[in-house]
């Protein structure tokens, strides 16, 4: 993996992307946003996780994060363990079975499921307006997709708190610069 895709200034924020292996779109269903967006709140009452901004799609979910003790990396490490092992529970729970095929298929022996695809592709968010294009970027997701026609619909984004100052699903510590 490249430097360009790692956390290499512990006290700064990150843009944070990651993926459903196969990009399976596992959060199509309120159950399964929840399964994510609870994880993410355990990190941030928990763990130290300060989130910027996010957005959870079907497929993949995306946030500006930081670490009050710069510990960023074990954090997501954390993250995404937990919620591959509930969201695996809940498919088995579900009976989809097509799907914990793939993901089982697609892990190693050591491990029951790969749910999530390698990494997070950090980058380093460097300046106000680099912040605000990735914002807007991951506001503007769901209404790319076609799901919502502006923002603040979708429920699993930060963009009501920043556009309509409605109360997030997950909770946001907005950045000053």
């Amino acid at each position: 993996m490249t430097n360009r895709f790692r956390v290499q200034e512990k006290n700064f924020p990150y843009f944070i992307t990651s993926a459903v292996t196969y990009w399976l779109p596992v959060f199509s269903k309120e159950d399964y946003f929840r399964l994510l967006a609870d994880g993410l709140q355990y990190c941030v009452e928990h763990k130290g996780l300060l989130v910027h901004a996010y957005v959870i799609m079907p497929n993949h979910f995306h946030i500006i994060s930081s670490h009050q003790d710069g510990k960023l990396p074990s954090v997501i490490t954390d993250l995404k363990g937990y919620t591959s092992r509930q969201i695996a529970a809940k498919l088995e729970e579900d009976g989809r079975t097509v799907w914990l095929r793939a993901l089982k298929a697609a892990g190693k022996q050591e491990i029951k499921i790969k749910f999530w695809q390698d990494g997070y592709h950090p980058e380093q968010v460097y300046s106000e307006e680099f912040f605000m294009q990735k914002v807007n970027y991951i506001h503007n997701n769901p209404v790319r997709a076609g799901f919502v026609s502006d923002p603040w619909m979708w429920k699993y984004s930060s963009a009501g708190f920043y556009y309509k100052e409605e109360e997030p699903v997950i909770p946001i510590s907005p950045l000053m610069w």
